[in-house]
């Protein structure tokens, strides 16, 4: 049993599940990239902030700003992240209403997500090694 057909009236609750997943997956990957620069200190090309060099004060700033937005980049997905709740709710209203098929399909969603998490994590270490090899 491969393929469940599903009718057109309940896929809309089926396919918001499965994006606030998918939302709730591209938080998770954001914030682990970020954590990841300031674990390995490499700086990635978007924190960095061009200040004219006017003061001595510059070469400060210039070595500061990039963290600091990192962390805050950081921050902002955590923020995100109360998608929890909603998957929850959710997911209890398609358990009620579609029984013992329910475990089919989200196991099916789980595992299309999960292949295309898969991929984005895959990209993701691959430009982390790219920058931390360009640092050396």
């Amino acid at each position: 049993m491969s393929h469940l057909k599903i009718i057109n009236a309940t896929r809309g609750s089926i396919h918001k599940y499965e994006n606030l997943k998918r939302k709730l997956y591209n938080c998770k990957a954001k914030i682990y990239f970020n954590q990841q620069f300031l674990k390995k200190r490499v700086t990635p090309v978007y924190p960095k902030i061009k200040i004219p060099n006017t003061s001595p004060a510059c070469n400060y700033t210039q070595s500061k700003v990039p963290n600091m937005r990192i962390k805050d980049e950081i921050k902002y997905p955590h923020v995100k992240k109360q998608l929890n709740k909603q998957i929850y709710h959710l997911h209890l209203s398609l358990t009620n209403s579609w029984n013992n098929t329910w475990p089919y399909i989200q196991s099916l969603t789980e595992d299309k997500l999960l292949r295309k998490t898969r991929i984005k994590y895959k990209n993701l270490n691959r430009k982390l090694s790219i920058l931390s090899i360009n640092k050396r």
